[in-house]
C-alpha cells in the first residue's frame, strides 16, 4: 500500500469512535515513525489540500511532537535522520504559506523548535528564503517570510550580553533591520487586517532584538529616531469603527489593538532599559541607549502616551483594548521614578489622576454585568485580581500607591483633597439623582490602598474616625450592592482605629454581621471576609461571642458559594481570637472544614485559574490554627482524628503532593499535642513512609516533626514493630548512602534517626553499625559529587555521638575494626567550632563522657585523655554560659509579669504567620523621604543585586569555574585552618522547634563528672596526661556539682507546679 494513504488511513482510524480501534492505529504510528523518511510523508501530508483538515490537524501535532523528540539535541535513540531533518527544514517555511490556517500554528511551532537548535548555523537557508518572501508583492509570503525571521529572532531573547551567540545576532541585525523598517514604513500606507498583522510581527522582531541588549546599529541617533518614529505613529493611529470591535471583549482578538499593545509594550521596554540606572560593567549599547533615550525621547512618549489615555473613552466609546490600556498606564509608573520625566509629568498630574486614571477605578458597566450574571468573577476582579493577573485598574492603584510613596507627602495630600471633595460633594447632595455611587466606590478604592500612610500620619489618622462615621458607615445600609460590599472592605481596612464611643463600631459590626445574608453574593462574601480583621480589634468581643457558631456556620455557607480563601482567612481569625472559647464547637467546625476542603479539591480539577486551589490550602491552615488552639485539651483530639484522619489519607498520595507540607503540619500537632499516638493515627504512619520512599524525598524537613513525635510518643508500639523500624532506617540509608542527595534533606534524615536512637535506647543494638557504617561512609567519601555543607557535617558527626553515647563498646569496636578512629575523630576535633547549638555541645559531651565509662577503656582513649578532656571541658564551658543567659532572660520575663508589662504567654494570641500584629494601634508617625522632583528615586537595590549576581555567575562559568558548597571543605582534610570561617554562624535558617528528648533529662554536666571521675579510678596514671589548668577546672567543678544538682531539683519543683496550675486551668 502507498505509505501516504496508509498514513491518512492510520489518522482516521485516530478519530474512530471504538478505543480499541484508535489504540491500534496509534500502536502502528508508534511504531512506523522511526522509519527513515517518513517524517517526508507527513509533510507531504501536510501540505496536500485534499486531505481532510482534520486528518492534517493531527498529522501536524504529531510531526511537531516528532521534532520535540527526535531532533538534533534531542535525547532519542532513533532521532530524524540528517536527510529527514534537511528536507524538513528545505519545505517547513513553504508550507507555512501554503497550509491551512487551523494548522498554522503546529507549523509555526516546528519553525520555532528547529530554530531554537539550528538557527543560524545550521539552518542556514531560514534567513535567505525570508527576505526574498518579503521582498515579493505576495502577502502569504511576506506574512511566512517576516513569521520565520520572528521565530529564528526569537532564540537570542535571553542570550546575554558577551555570548558569542550574540555575535550572530547583530549580523542578522545588520543584514535585515534596514529592510524591516522600510516594510514599517510602507505598511503605514495600507489599512488592512494583514498590514496590522505584519507590522505587528516587525514590532515583535526588534523587541526579541533587544530584550538583554540593545545591538549597535539600533542605536544609531539616525536609525533609532526612525525606529522611534514609526512606534509613535502606530500608537496615536486611531482605530476606525470599521476597524474596532462591538464588545471590548472580543479587542485581544482585534489585530490592529494587538499591534497597539505590543507596540505599547516595547516602547515600556525600552523605557526601563534606558532608565536603569548604568553600572560600569554595562555594555556601552546600555550607555548610549540611557543618553539617546532618556532626556527627550522618554518624555515626548509619555506625552503621547497621556494623549492616548486622555483620548480613549470619549473615542472608542468604552470599546477599547484594556490590556493596551494597562501597558500605558504603566509607563507611568515607570516615569515617577525618574527626574527627567516626573518634571514633565508634574505639572498635569493633578489632571492626570483625577480626570484620566481615577475614571478607571470607579465601578463601571462592565462590573455592573459581572455583579448580576457573575458574582464569583466580579469578586476576583475586584478585589482579588491582583493576585492573578494585571488590568489597568490594578496599574492604577500602582500608580496612586507609587507616586505617594516615591514622591512623598504632597501627592498624598493632592490626592486626599480631591478623595475628601468628592466625598463632601456627595453627601451635599440632597438629591439621589445628583449623587455619583460609582465614583464613589472609586473614592473608596484609592482611600484603601493608601490606609497604610493614613494609619500612620497624625492629620489623617485623627480624622478617620470621622471619615467613617460619615462616608463609609452609612452606605453599610446603601442601596447600592456595590457600596455595601465596598464599605465592609474599607471599615475591616481599619478595624483598629480607637472610636470615641465603643458603640459606633458595635452598631458597625451589627450591620456587618447583618450584612452576612445579603440578597447579594458579593455582599455578603465582603461581609464575612471582613471579619478576618474585625475580630482582632479589642472592640466587638462581646457581640461576637455568644453567636460563635452561627457565626463560623454562615461563613461556611458562604464558603459554599464562593471559593474565597479570605473566607477561610477569616474562619482561621476567629479560632486564634476566641481561642479559649472554641472547643465546644471543635468538632462541628472540623467536621464543616472537612466538607468545604474535600469540595474545593474535587473543584480544583476543574478550576484552570487555581482559585480554589488557594482556597483549599488556606483550609488546611485552618485545621493547624485550630489543633493549636486546643492543645490544652487533649481529650478532644480523638473526636478531632475522626475528621481528620480521612482527609490526610488522601493527601498522602503522589497526586496531591502540592497539599504535603500542610498535611504533614497537621499530622505533626495530631501526634505531638494529645502526647499519645491513637490507632487511627498509626495507620497514616506506613502511608506516609512509602510517600517518601517513591517520590517525597524532597520533603525530608516537614517529615522530621512528625517522625519524631510518632517515635517519641508511641515508644513501645513503634519499637514492636519492626516493619517501622526498617522504614526509618531505610529512610536514613536512602538519604545518607546517596552521595547525590542534598545536604539539608540528609541532614534532617539524620534527626530522625538520632531521635530513634535516644528513644530506644538498649534496644536496637543491631542497628548501631549499619547507621555507624553510612555516617562514616558519607563523612570521608572523597568523591567530588558528594553533596555536603558544614551543617550536614555535624549531623553526621551527632549521628557518631549518638551512637557512642547509645553503647560505647558497640561503637567503639567497629570504629576500631574499620581504623576509622583517627579520621573520624580528627574531623570532630577540627569543626569543633561548628558545633554552636546547645545541643550539639551536649550531645558531644555526652559522647565523650561515655567513652570514659568503659572498662577497659580503649587505647586511644587512654592516649588521647588530654584532647578529648579539653574539648569536653570547652564544650561544658558553653553549655554552662548558655544556661546562664537563658536564666537571665527568664528572670527579666517573671519581672516583666510581675510589673505587669507582660501578661503570660500573650504571644500565644498571635500567629506566627501573621505579618501584622493584631492590637497594633499604629501608634508611629510615617514619615516621608522627600526626594527633589529632578532626582531620581533611589533604585531597587535587590535588582541592581541581582544583576550583578547574574553577570558574575555568567562570567564564572564562562571562565570554567564550578559553583559548589563549601569549595575546598573536603571531608578528609583535617589540617585545614577553621579559624577562617569560626566566625560563621551555622544552623540559622533551621526550624528547630523545641524537642522533647531523651537527654532533656541528662544532666550533660553531672554526666561529666561522674565519667571523668571513673576513668581516673580505672586508669589513675592517666592524670599525668592532662594539665594543671585542666585539673584545678575538673576540681572547680566537682566542687559546684551538689550545688547545682540542688538548683536543678529546684527549677524542676516550680515547673512541675506551673504544670499543675495550667491543668486546673
Amino acid at each position: 500500500m502507498d505509505p501516504i494513504i496508509q498514513t491518512i488511513q492510520l489518522f482516521q482510524h485516530t478519530l474512530h469512535h471504538d478505543a480499541n480501534v484508535i489504540k491500534a492505529a496509534e500502536a502502528q504510528l508508534q511504531q512506523i515513525k522511526v522509519t527513515d523518511g517518513y517524517s517526508r510523508i507527513l509533510l507531504k501530508i501536510l501540505a496536500s489540500n485534499e486531505v481532510d483538515i482534520s486528518i492534517r490537524q493531527g498529522v501536524s501535532i504529531f510531526l511537531k511532537n516528532m521534532i520535540i523528540t527526535k531532533w538534533r539535541g534531542a535525547e532519542d535513540e532513533s532521532p530524524i535522520t540528517q536527510e529527514d531533518a534537511e528536507f524538513i527544514k528545505e519545505n517547513l517555511i513553504d508550507l507555512l504559506v501554503h497550509s491551512h490556517h487551523l494548522v498554522q500554528n503546529q507549523i509555526e511551532a516546528m519553525i520555532e523548535i528547529i530554530a531554537n537548535r539550528d538557527f543560524p548555523e545550521k539552518w542556514t537557508s531560514l534567513l535567505p528564503k525570508s527576505i526574498q518572501y518579503i521582498n515579493t508583492q505576495d502577502v502569504k509570503l511576506i506574512l511566512a517570510g517576516l513569521t520565520s525571521i520572528q521565530l529564528g529572532i526569537k532564540r537570542f531573547r535571553y542570550v546575554t550580553m558577551g555570548d558569542k551567540k550574540k555575535e550572530l545576532l547583530y549580523t542578522i541585525v545588520n543584514e535585515i533591520f534596514p529592510l524591516l523598517l522600510q516594510i514599517l514604513e510602507f505598511l503605514s500606507q495600507h489599512q488592512t487586517i494583514e498590514s496590522a498583522l505584519m507590522q505587528k510581527k516587525v514590532i515583535k522582531i526588534f523587541g526579541y532584538a533587544i530584550h538583554f541588549e540593545i545591538p549597535d546599529l539600533l542605536i544609531q541617533p539616525e536609525v533609532f529616531n526612525k525606529w522611534l518614529s514609526q512606534f509613535v505613529r502606530i500608537i496615536q493611529r486611531p482605530i476606525t469603527p470599521q476597524e474596532n470591535v462591538k464588545h471590548a471583549d472580543d479587542c485581544r482578538k482585534n489585530q490592529w489593538w494587538l499591534l497597539k499593545r505590543t507596540t505599547a509594550k516595547l516602547l515600556n521596554l525600552l523605557f526601563r532599559k534606558s532608565a536603569t540606572s548604568v553600572r560600569s560593567t554595562d555594555h556601552s549599547s546600555v550607555k548610549a541607549l540611557n543618553k539617546l533615550f532618556m532626556p527627550v525621547y522618554s518624555v515626548e512618549v509619555m506625552k503621547v502616551f497621556y494623549e492616548q489615555l486622555s483620548t480613549l473613552e470619549q473615542l472608542y466609546k468604552g470599546v477599547h483594548y484594556e490590556r493596551y490600556q494597562q501597558k500605558l498606564i504603566e509607563y507611568f509608573s515607570f516615569a515617577i521614578k525618574y527626574g527627567v520625566t516626573y518634571v514633565a509629568m508634574k505639572p498635569w498630574l493633578s489632571t492626570l489622576i483625577q480626570q484620566v486614571l481615577f475614571p478607571i477605578i470607579c465601578f463601571n458597566d462592565r462590573d455592573a454585568e459581572l455583579w448580576e450574571c457573575d458574582p464569583n468573577e466580579f469578586l476576583r476582579s475586584q478585589f482579588e485580581s491582583s493576585m492573578t493577573f494585571a488590568t489597568a485598574r490594578i496599574e492604577v492603584l500602582n500608580f496612586i500607591i507609587d507616586v505617594v510613596g516615591k514622591r512623598g507627602r504632597a501627592n498624598l495630600d493632592m490626592i486626599m483633597g480631591f478623595c475628601i471633595q468628592s466625598l463632601n460633594k456627595y453627601n451635599a447632595a440632597t438629591n439621589a439623582s445628583e449623587k455619583n455611587p460609582r465614583e464613589k466606590d472609586g473614592v473608596l478604592v484609592i482611600i484603601s490602598v493608601l490606609s497604610a500612610y493614613l494609619k500612620n500620619i497624625s492629620f489623617y489618622k485623627s480624622n478617620l474616625e470621622q471619615m467613617l462615621l460619615l462616608h463609609v458607615f452609612p452606605e453599610l445600609s446603601s442601596p447600592h450592592g456595590f457600596l455595601k460590599a465596598r464599605a465592609c472592605s474599607l471599615f475591616s481596612e481599619f478595624y483598629n482605629i480607637e472610636f470615641t464611643d465603643p458603640v459606633y463600631f458595635s452598631n458597625a459590626l451589627k450591620l456587618i454581621l447583618g450584612l452576612m445574608s445579603d440578597n447579594d453574593l458579593p455582599v455578603r462574601v465582603k461581609a464575612g471576609t471582613s471579619i478576618c480583621n474585625l475580630v482582632r480589634a479589642n472592640q466587638g468581643v462581646d457581640e461576637l461571642r455568644p453567636i460563635l457558631p452561627q457565626l463560623l456556620d454562615k461563613i461556611f455557607s458562604l464558603l459554599s458559594e464562593a471559593e474565597s480563601e479570605d473566607l477561610v482567612i477569616a474562619i482561621e481569625s476567629i479560632i486564634q481570637r476566641f481561642k479559649h472559647e472554641i472547643a465546644p464547637y471543635a468538632v462541628n467546625l472540623c467536621k464543616n472544614l472537612s466538607e468545604q476542603f474535600l469540595r474545593l479539591l474535587e473543584l480544583e480539577e476543574s478550576d484552570e485559574s487555581g482559585e480554589s486551589g488557594f482556597a483549599s490550602q488556606e483550609c488546611l491552615g485552618v485545621y493547624c490554627t485550630l489543633l493549636r488552639a486546643l492543645k490544652d485539651i487533649p481529650d478532644v483530639f480523638n473526636s478531632l482524628e475522626q475528621q481528620i484522619v480521612p482527609i490526610l489519607q488522601k493527601l498522602f498520595t503522589s497526586d496531591h503532593m502540592m497539599y504535603l507540607d500542610e498535611a504533614l503540619r497537621i499530622l505533626t500537632f495530631v501526634t505531638y499535642y494529645p502526647k499519645s499516638i491513637s490507632p487511627l493515627v498509626w495507620s497514616l504512619f506506613p502511608q506516609i513512609m512509602n510517600l517518601f520512599d517513591e517520590c517525597a524525598c524532597d520533603f525530608a524537613s516537614s517529615y522530621v516533626n512528625p517522625l519524631d513525635n510518632y517515635i517519641s510518643y508511641g515508644t513501645e508500639y513503634f519499637l514492636s514493630n519492626q516493619q517501622y523500624i526498617e522504614m526509618v532506617f531505610n529512610m536514613y540509608k536512602k538519604m545518607v548512602g546517596d552521595i547525590n542527595q542534598q545536604p539539608v534533606d540528609a541532614g534532617d534524615c539524620c534527626k530522625i534517626m538520632e531521635s530513634l536512637i535516644q528513644r530506644a535506647k538498649g534496644r536496637i543494638d543491631y542497628m548501631i553499625v549499619p547507621v555507624l557504617e553510612l555516617a562514616c561512609g558519607r563523612l570521608l567519601n572523597t568523591d567530588k559529587n558528594n553533596q555536603k555543607s558544614k551543617e550536614f557535617t555535624v549531623y553526621l558527626l551527632e549521628i557518631i555521638a549518638n551512637c557512642i553515647y547509645y553503647n560505647p563498646l558497640i561503637s567503639t569496636q567497629y570504629l576500631e575494626s574499620k581504623n576509622l578512629v583517627e579520621p573520624i575523630f580528627g574531623l570532630w576535633f577540627n569543626r569543633i567550632k561548628h558545633f554552636q547549638r546547645f545541643y550539639d555541645k551536649k550531645i558531644s559531651v555526652l559522647a565523650f563522657s561515655s567513652l570514659l565509662t568503659l572498662n577497659p577503656s580503649p587505647n586511644f582513649v587512654k592516649f588521647g585523655t588530654s584532647l578529648i578532656l579539653e574539648k569536653m571541658l570547652q564544650f561544658t564551658k558553653d553549655m554552662l554560659s548558655i544556661e546562664k543567659e537563658l536564666d537571665k532572660q527568664e528572670a527579666e520575663r517573671e519581672q516583666k509579669i510581675k510589673d505587669g508589662t507582660l501578661k503570660p504567654e500573650e504571644e500565644e494570641f498571635i500567629d506566627e504567620n501573621d505579618e501584622e500584629d493584631y492590637f497594633d494601634n499604629h501608634k508611629f508617625e510615617f514619615e516621608f523621604t522627600e526626594i527633589p522632583d529632578n532626582q531620581d528615586c533611589q533604585h531597587d537595590d535587590e535588582g541592581e543585586v541581582f544583576l550583578d549576581d547574574i553577570e558574575k555567575a555568567t562570567e564564572y562559568f564562562e571562565n570554567g569555574g564550578d559553583l559548589g558548597e563549601d569549595e575546598g571543605d573536603n571531608f578528609d582534610d583535617q589540617n585545614d585552618d577553621d579559624d577562617q570561617d569560626s566566625e560563621e554562624d551555622l544552623f540559622e535558617d533551621e526550624d528547630t522547634p523545641d524537642f522533647e528528648t531523651p537527654i532533656d533529662e541528662v544532666d550533660g554536666f553531672e554526666f561529666m563528672i561522674n565519667s571523668i571521675q571513673n576513668f581516673f579510678q580505672i586508669n589513675p596514671t592517666c592524670i599525668q596526661q592532662i594539665s594543671e589548668k585542666q585539673q584545678e577546672k575538673i576540681k572547680k567543678y566537682v566542687a559546684s556539682a551538689p550545688a547545682r544538682k540542688e538548683k536543678l531539683r529546684l527549677e524542676k519543683e516550680k515547673e512541675e507546679k506551673l504544670k499543675q496550675q495550667q491543668q486546673k486551668k
